[in-house]
C-alpha cells in the first residue's frame, strides 16, 4: 500500500497524543515494508517546528510564539534541549528512510496544483500541497488525523 504520511501522524506518536496508537501501526507498517511511505521536506519542518514550540513551550512555561522565539536565538540550554529533541526526530526519520520511507521533493507544479485545491476544497496551504505531492505520485492515500482530508475526491484518508 502506497502512503502519504502527514505531519499529524509523527506528531501523535512523538509527542503521545490521542490516536498515538494507531500512528504506531501506520509507522510499523512503513518499517515493516508493508506501507510505501512518502513525505516531503514540508513534512519534515512541520513537524520540526511543532515539536522545538511543544519543547519550548514546556521549558518557558508560555505559548507565546515571540519569546519562544527569543529564547531560542538567546538560550543555548534552552536551545541545546530542542536540539535533542530535534535530533531524535531526524534519527527516527532516517532508520524510516533506510526501511524504505520516500522523501519526495516539491515541485512548482504542486504549488500551482494546491492552489486550485485550496480553491476547490478549502484545505490550507500545507496541506493542499500533500495532496498535489500525492496526486503526482498517483498516491491515492494520506494518513493523517486531519478531518479536512476526508473532504478531497480521489483521495482516501487512514486511519
Amino acid at each position: 500500500m502506497r502512503v502519504f504520511i502527514d505531519s499529524s501522524i509523527f506528531l501523535r506518536l512523538l509527542l503521545d497524543e490521542p490516536g498515538a496508537d494507531k500512528a504506531e501501526e501506520i509507522l510499523e507498517g512503513v518499517e515493516e515494508n508493508r506501507i510505501i511511505g512518502y513525505i516531503t521536506p514540508l513534512v519534515l519542518e512541520e513537524v520540526s517546528f511543532k515539536l522545538l514550540y511543544a519543547k519550548m513551550s514546556e521549558l518557558l512555561g508560555t505559548t507565546n510564539i515571540w519569546r519562544i522565539r527569543e529564547s531560542l536565538r538567546h538560550d543555548e540550554e534552552k536551545r541545546k534541549e530542542c536540539m535533542r529533541v530535534l535530533r531524535k526526530f531526524y534519527e527516527y526519520i532516517d532508520y524510516l528512510y533506510t526501511r524504505g520511507l520516500r522523501i519526495e521533493h516539491l515541485v512548482y507544479e504542486d504549488w500551482v496544483k494546491s492552489l486550485e485545491i485550496i480553491e476547490e476544497y478549502g484545505l490550507l496551504p500545507a496541506d493542499a500541497i500533500h495532496v498535489a505531492v500525492a496526486l503526482r505520485l498517483k498516491v491515492r492515500a494520506i494518513a493523517s488525523f486531519d478531518e479536512d482530508f476526508k473532504y478531497v475526491e480521489n483521495v482516501n484518508t487512514i486511519p
